[in-house]
């Protein structure tokens, strides 16, 4: 019976170990990222309920990640602006935001969770995302992430858009106490 015992003893602390280390460090790894798939997305804002957010948009992995704080809460996978099309990288912000906006410019097509990044017409928002490039400059994002990052973002939300050499970005994204940089021009 003492061996019973023991042994269960042993099984309980195990899985209590095993659940503790699971826990440990719930962020979203950089792995877990490079994963994703086409159209897919992680989004886990329980990770970092309060504090600032921030997005970084890597346009030569066709990903994004979202920040709160500095902790990773999401990230997925974008679709940028195809060849003569190309989305600009730099420092912007978020200016203005529309749940069901239209273009103007391209036929009155569909813009689903619009958070609008200059005036000349680069955005974020909801759209195909096939796995390459293929907006006229936007970043698409798949729906539902668009969906739960429209929810989450606020005007003046810093957004940073990077070909893939993100120091000299992040380091204009770190710098910039006076949260200045809504011009929709990139800082």
């Amino acid at each position: 019976m003492r061996n019973i015992g023991a042994a269960t003893l042993l099984f309980v602390m195990a899985l209590a170990l095993s659940a503790a280390s699971a826990f440990a460090d719930p962020s979203i790894t950089d792995d877990q990222v490079n994963r994703l798939r086409h159209g897919q997305y992680i989004w886990h804002p329980e990770l970092a309920p309060d504090g600032q957010l921030s997005i970084r948009v890597d346009l030569s992995t066709q990903r994004a990640s979202v920040y709160r704080d500095g902790t990773r809460i999401g990230a997925t996978t974008i679709s940028s602006g195809r060849r003569g099309y190309r989305t600009p990288t730099g420092v912007f912000r978020i200016l203005q935001k529309d749940k069901s906006h239209r273009s103007k410019k391209y036929g009155n097509l569909p813009m689903p969770y619009t958070m609008r990044l200059t005036w000349d017409g680069v955005a974020l928002h909801a759209g195909g995302v096939p796995g390459y490039p293929t907006s006229h400059g936007c970043v698409h994002l798949p729906r539902g992430f668009a969906r739960a990052l429209f929810k989450e973002a606020r005007l003046g939300t810093r957004v940073v858009m990077t070909d893939g050499n993100s120091d000299s970005h992040m380091a204009l994204a770190d710098n910039d106490p006076s949260g200045s940089g809504s011009t929709g021009q990139a800082e």
